[in-house]
């Protein structure tokens, strides 16, 4: 006979006390999180009641093994001798949004500095690597997570992941039997789990003049489509993998000579 929310007093049975209600509400199976100590529960302080359903809010704890979506960006080779690079400025912060293809962050390598464009989307949890420090090639400068809403678990951790090794950076092109320095330009890894890539198209050929951060080819990966830049100034003097063939991450797929004049030279060496 009593309306819902009502309770039954008598002599028999003591008021509700503090204590109580925090037991009960601790007992609820809604994923209650109740710190000990703590002066409230859901935002109500003890004794409180909520008026409906919108003045209580649960707070659900992360079924057990489900794992955050997590990927790292990694500190790129932006030539062929690099073997470390210092990080000039972020150009993002952590909570900020990204899409593949915006420009991340800026690297001082021993050629010039850099924008360095994201391959994942997602939102940064975590900058591992400040400005002013420096990282060795392949090495995680920063995380990123694929939800919002882990960025704040991501963010407490101590460090990156426990990532697949990052694919090895490609040892340098054979050396030619002549004194010609030819500059190989390598598959990237487009992603964190992309093991070899197609190229959908070359955006230059041979005999063409290539300063760093012009787009060479348009390389299709498991997550999208991307052009991929120079790190390098030079000539293209041979395509190894031609328009539709695939190669694998640190593969060379085409070779740069220093001068117009060691174009040929370079293309018969490789």
């Amino acid at each position: 006979g009593l309306p819902f929310g009502g309770f039954a007093r008598s002599r028999l049975s003591p008021p509700w006390s503090p204590g109580m209600l925090f037991s009960l509400a601790c007992s609820v199976p809604l994923g209650l999180q109740c710190a000990p100590g703590a002066r409230s529960v859901a935002g109500l302080p003890f004794g409180g009641f909520a008026r409906s359903s919108a003045d209580l809010v649960v707070r659900r704890a992360p079924p057990p093994g489900m794992e955050v979506k997590q990927s790292t960006i990694t500190m790129p080779a932006l030539s062929s001798t690099m073997t470390e690079g210092k990080i000039s400025s972020w150009l993002m912060g952590v909570g900020d949004k990204v899409d593949a293809g915006d420009m991340v962050l800026v690297v001082e390598s021993d050629k010039a500095d850099m924008d360095v464009e994201s391959y994942e989307e997602g939102y940064i949890a975590k900058i591992l690597v400040g400005e002013g420090e420096t990282a060795d090639v392949g090495a995680p400068v920063a995380i990123i997570v694929e939800n919002e809403a882990d960025i704040a678990s991501v963010s407490a951790g101590s460090g990156a992941p426990a990532a697949a090794a990052a694919p090895a950076a490609a040892a340098p092109a054979t050396a030619p039997a002549s004194d010609v320095d030819a500059i190989p330009v390598m598959m990237p890894a487009l992603s964190s789990t992309m093991k070899e890539g197609k190229i959908s198209s070359w955006l230059v050929g041979v005999g063409d003049k290539v300063d760093a951060g012009d787009m060479l080819l348009v390389v299709e990966s498991d997550k999208a489509d991307m052009d991929v830049e120079s790190f390098e100034d030079g000539y293209v003097a041979k395509i190894l993998v031609g328009e539709g063939e695939v190669a694998t991450v640190g593969a060379p797929v085409a070779l740069l000579a220093r001068t117009e004049d060691e174009i040929a030279a370079v293309a018969a060496s490789g």
